[in-house]
């Protein structure tokens, strides 16, 4: 009943939409709806936020870019190649207006693509004497607080097994850029619960990372102290950066990780501390890096970065990492082949649980992976081979191969094929895959994506995948599908219709008549209807409607629903801007829960998990006291029907309600030219 309660809403908010008209520019290819979707973790969603912020505050050079940052911001293979080929040809851009000009280019990407690029001389670069960095630097800084209003079990216990921290988290960003050429950033972060300037964490902020980078100082083309994250070749020997490609819209696979990215984040792990460097040799490329690291520890290692209860402190830091490496790189006119070397080891021991399907996971102290990587350009760039294989010390490996295929302007195809040995023991690899983990699996990928006419466009994909022994929740070899798709309609600059559908089957344990237990289909079907609109400068309207289906065994059917409404509400002549929301949900199990983005304070990726039957809602108010000063508010809550509790544990909180409220302080200074670039919508 309330889910036909809130489709009825939804008619009616659509039927008042579309009596609004009026004509301004949609930015249709948002670059964070575009992730909402993806099959990357939560991490690398706000990693990709926080890469392409820092992007835009510290713009590159589109002349002089690598293919990295052009990938970053949303170029494909063939564009990149009519980019450089029409510098190297014609002339260097003297204008950002020739970009549309460019095979491949229109004004619709130069649009996209503005916030992070400028044009400047291919040999110019910004000179390191202190009176420059001085006066032309770029600083932000970022303060922000978080509260759950309800307080949980873990803050009201009377023994020593609850927080022992506040209700309240902050954390602090700053950060200096200069040009493309020096940057520093320092992050302080503390979470709920956790000890803030008390005996047990004196030093106030439970996790801190700083780095600094320079970069083109004669064959040292960056080198950067501190903390930072590194990614080569196709991501099965090392990779900490986004893992895209794996369902991504533009139907590509093959990933360009080639570099050492400085670590800005508030993500408390995955990351290397120490030194690493990048040598320039003709074309030869050299990075070298090495890391000593603390860990957090009990046998394994943690990731969920909480230090809030003594049990917690206790493991915090408790182990210690050490990393060191090269990767060495060849590049020629869009050939290239590298290399990846590096030890990883630990002061004590990581184990595992007693669990048949961890019988090859990694024990030990220490681990060598050895990697290499190639990539091929056929028919004038728009076909690309690649290639990466990888083994690690005891001997197990693992390969995958694939091809990109540039058919014509947007509009691809790729195939990946992977193959990963049980035995292949990598903490640090992170390439496409049905799990998390690379080892235990095969499978082939293929997706197409194709730009009919400026009103449609499709992406379909499918991955089918074989895991040969025993895995989570399967006590044997068990075979399974994820099918996408999504389709677009876009009849004016005002209006975007979006129809998205995935059907997944990751078979599990099922106990049947006789005891006997074995994996079964576990089937899920899901289906979106998306719609944007426009009507003036000031308002967008969002509508959402989605439906869920499980089938297991023994033909155990069950659903769930959702619709959501967004106001977004911003005008050129108030520094005001409101951003709401209300989405009602109702679904059977956990497994028709549907995982919604949602607009959080900037630099936050913020997503909901609607599941069981409730309503929620949230929102965001913004200040602008100048271009380049604002403070942002946020209150969400969700409220369920049928619940007396949220949450387990010291997260428990009684009741039917979880109500948030969040703050944060920008301040952008010594900003001349752009005003800074923002992601609310």
């Amino acid at each position: 009943m309330l889910l036909k309660k809130c489709i009825l809403l939804f008619f009616i908010l659509i039927c008042f939409s579309c009596g609004l008209f009026a004509q301004v520019d949609n930015q249709t290819n948002n670059r964070i709806s575009s992730i909402e979707e993806s099959e990357i973790s939560e991490r690398e969603k706000q990693t990709l936020i926080e890469d392409l912020y820092y992007l835009s505050l510290n713009p590159t050079n589109i002349n002089t870019a690598d293919k990295n940052t052009l990938l970053l911001i949303g170029l494909d293979e063939f564009q990149i190649l009519c980019l450089q080929r029409y510098i190297k040809e014609t002339h260097p851009l003297l204008s950002i207006y020739e970009i549309p000009l460019i095979n491949g280019f229109s004004e619709q990407t130069l649009e996209e693509i503005l916030p992070y690029i400028y044009v400047a001389p291919v040999k110019w670069k910004a000179s390191l004497r202190l009176d420059s960095i001085f006066s032309k630097s770029i600083h932000d800084i970022r303060i922000q607080g978080k509260k759950v209003i309800e307080k949980a079990w873990g803050y009201q216990r009377q023994d020593n097994k609850g927080f022992m921290g506040d209700n309240f988290s902050n954390n602090i960003r700053y950060n200096l850029n200069y040009y493309d050429r020096l940057s520093f950033s320092f992050v302080g972060d503390n979470d709920a619960g956790e000890p803030f300037f008390t005996s047990k964490q004196k030093y106030g902020y439970d996790y801190i990372s700083m780095q600094a980078t320079i970069k083109n100082i004669s064959f040292i083309e960056q080198i950067t102290i501190g903390d930072y994250r590194l990614g080569f070749g196709e991501g099965l020997a090392l990779n900490q950066n986004l893992n895209f490609g794996y369902f991504s819209t533009d139907a590509k696979s093959k990933k360009n990780y080639n570099g050492i990215k400085p670590n800005r984040s508030v993500i408390e792990y995955n990351y290397m501390r120490g030194i690493a460097t990048k040598l320039k040799l003709k074309d030869f490329s050299v990075f070298l890096f090495g890391s000593y690291n603390k860990i957090d520890y009990s046998g394994s290692i943690l990731e969920t970065g909480l230090h809030r209860t003594l049990s917690e402190l206790s493991k915090k830091d408790s182990n210690i990492e050490i990393v060191y490496g090269t990767h060495i790189n060849w590049k020629r006119k869009g050939f290239e082949i590298g290399t990846t070397l590096f030890h990883y080891e630990y002061k004590d021991s990581i184990k595992h649980q007693n669990q048949n399907y961890m019988k090859y996971y990694f024990e030990g102290k220490d681990n060598n992976i050895y990697s290499i990587n190639f990539s091929v350009p056929l028919y004038y760039g728009r076909i690309r081979l690649f290639s990466e294989m990888a083994m690690s010390k005891n001997k197990g490996y693992a390969g995958l191969m694939g091809a990109d295929f540039n058919i014509s302007y947007k509009t691809n195809l790729t195939i990946n094929l992977r193959n990963y040995q049980n035995q292949f023991q990598n903490y640090y690899s992170s390439a496409i895959g049905a799990q998390s983990r690379n080892a235990n699996e095969k499978g082939i990928y293929a997706a197409y994506s194709m730009l009919v006419n400026k009103y449609f466009n499709f992406f379909i994909a499918m991955d089918y995948f074989f895991l040969p022994d025993e895995s989570y929740r399967a006590n044997e070899s068990i075979r399974g599908y994820k099918i996408k798709g999504e389709l677009n309609y876009i009849p004016n600059k005002t209006n975007l219709l979006t129809l998205l559908y995935k059907n997944n089957n990751r078979p599990y344990n099922e106990t049947h008549t006789n005891n006997v237990v074995f994996p079964e289909d576990n089937i899920l079907q899901q289906i979106q209807l998306r719609y944007t609109l426009i009507p003036n400068e000031w308002l967008m309207l969002k509508s959402r409607i989605g439906y869920s289906q499980t089938l297991s065994y023994p033909s155990i059917k069950k659903k769930g629903g959702f619709v959501s409404q967004d106001f977004i509400v911003k005008s050129n002549a108030l520094p005001i801007s409101i951003n709401f929301r209300f989405s009602c949900f109702n679904t059977d199990d956990y497994d028709n829960a549907f995982y919604i983005y949602e607009t959080g304070l900037p630099l936050n990726y913020s997503s909901s998990q609607l599941y069981d039957k409730g309503i929620r809602s949230y929102l965001i108010l913004r200040y602008d006291f100048t271009p380049n000063i604002f403070l942002t508010a946020r209150y969400s809550i969700t409220q369920y029907f049928n619940k007396t509790s949220i949450h387990t544990s010291n997260d428990e909180i009684e009741g039917k309600k979880k109500q948030e409220i969040g703050i944060q302080f920008y301040w952008l200074f010594n900003k001349k030219s752009k005003k800074p670039f923002t992601f609310e919508y």
